[in-house]
Order: C-alpha cells, then sequence, then structure tokens
C-alpha cells in the first residue's frame, strides 16, 4: 500500500506543475485558462502563444509523468511490480495535471502526460502514441479526435498484447474514463459541427 500511495502522490505532484500557466502568465501577463478555449494545454498554448511555447509546454507535459514514474523504480528498485508503480504513478500525474489543487482543480486534459507515462512504460508504445496522434491530427484536423481516439485504443492495444498486469489495464480504463469527460465538450461539439479546426487556428494566427 505505501508504494501505491507514493506512486500516486509523487505522480501528482509532478503533475501540478502548469507549465502552461506559467508561460501564459510569464510572456502573455494572463491565466492560459482565459485564452482561446481555456484549456491549460500545449495545445491552446500553440494556438494562442505559438509553436515554440507550444513545444515547450508539450515537452514538459510529457516529462511530468515520464520522471515520476522512472522515479518510483528507482525508490523501489526490487519491487516485482515496477510496471503497475509505473502505471499508477502515471496516472497520478495525468490527474495532477488535470486537477492541479493549486489552480482550484481547473487544469489541461492530461494528453500529453499520458504520452509520457506510455513512454515510460514502453518508448515502443509511446512513440506509437505520439505518431498516431500527430498523424490522426493532420488527417482529421481536430486534436480533440486524436486525443479522443488514443485514450480509446490505448487500452484495448494494452489489454490485446497479452504483457501487461490486471492493474496496468486498470490504470488505462481510469485514463479512458477520465479523457471521455474532459473532452465531452469537444465531443458535443464535434456532433453539432462547431469544433474548431487546427487549420482553421492557425488560419486566423495569420
Amino acid at each position: 500500500m505505501l508504494k501505491i500511495i507514493s506512486a500516486i502522490c509523487i505522480g501528482y505532484l509532478f503533475g501540478c506543475f502548469q507549465t502552461s500557466y506559467f508561460i501564459s502568465k510569464k510572456f502573455g501577463k494572463k491565466d492560459i485558462r482565459e485564452m482561446g478555449s481555456g484549456n491549460a494545454g500545449a495545445s491552446n498554448v500553440t494556438s494562442e502563444m505559438g509553436w515554440k511555447f507550444g513545444i515547450l509546454t508539450g515537452v514538459s507535459d510529457v516529462l511530468k509523468a515520464f520522471i515520476p514514474a522512472k522515479l518510483i523504480v528507482l525508490i523501489f528498485p526490487y519491487s516485482h511490480q515496477q510496471l503497475e508503480l509505473m502505471a499508477i504513478a502515471g496516472v497520478g500525474a495525468v490527474l495532477g495535471h488535470i486537477f492541479p489543487f493549486f489552480m482550484n482543480f481547473r487544469g489541461g486534459k492530461g494528453v500529453a502526460c499520458y504520452i509520457g507515462m506510455l513512454l515510460a512504460i514502453d518508448w515502443k508504445i509511446g512513440g506509437t502514441a505520439i505518431i498516431f496522434l500527430i498523424i490522426l491530427t493532420i488527417l482529421t484536423d481536430y486534436v480533440s479526435i486524436a486525443s479522443i481516439l488514443l485514450y480509446l485504443i490505448v487500452p484495448c492495444l494494452v489489454y490485446y498484447s497479452k504483457n501487461y498486469s490486471d492493474t496496468v489495464i486498470f490504470c488505462t480504463l481510469i485514463l479512458l474514463v477520465i479523457g471521455i469527460y474532459k473532452h465531452w465538450v469537444n465531443i458535443q461539439n464535434l456532433l453539432a459541427g462547431n469544433e474548431t479546426g487546427l487549420r482553421s487556428v492557425f488560419k486566423k494566427k495569420k
């Protein structure tokens, strides 16, 4: 139980570091949640402040889950449940990113953090997730569609790979529920035809 609590807490504290918020306050003199889509994530930073800040935010958000997932293994090097602890730390990081305590629990949507967790557990799965996210975003013009499908597909891949325990599978299912919840507005906008496409955002910036 100590290991599980430690993994969740370490992940959550790392996840609470909101790069998008600090960047927007420093360089935009405004809370990122009061700009654009109101989301404290890399996509909103990119559309509102440019791709350089967007990349910085995205990389930071990935590391927020990657580092604690690797760190928990160093803290408990002799554990026989290292993959499980990494997944739990990753869930904690995603929760910290989405529900940061110092921002009234209003953060981002956790996609980049999720990828960081996947990279820590298996770089091949994480790398595939990045490629999948990029290609599908380009093809559909919607980051939200790619993100939602990523949340849906990963649990299936983990389950059918037969390489992971029920705990890891359960972690991906938890993130699936949270991911759908956070993207519910996007789903409604997509069904109503009101979702903003990525290309239209960059056209406005020009």
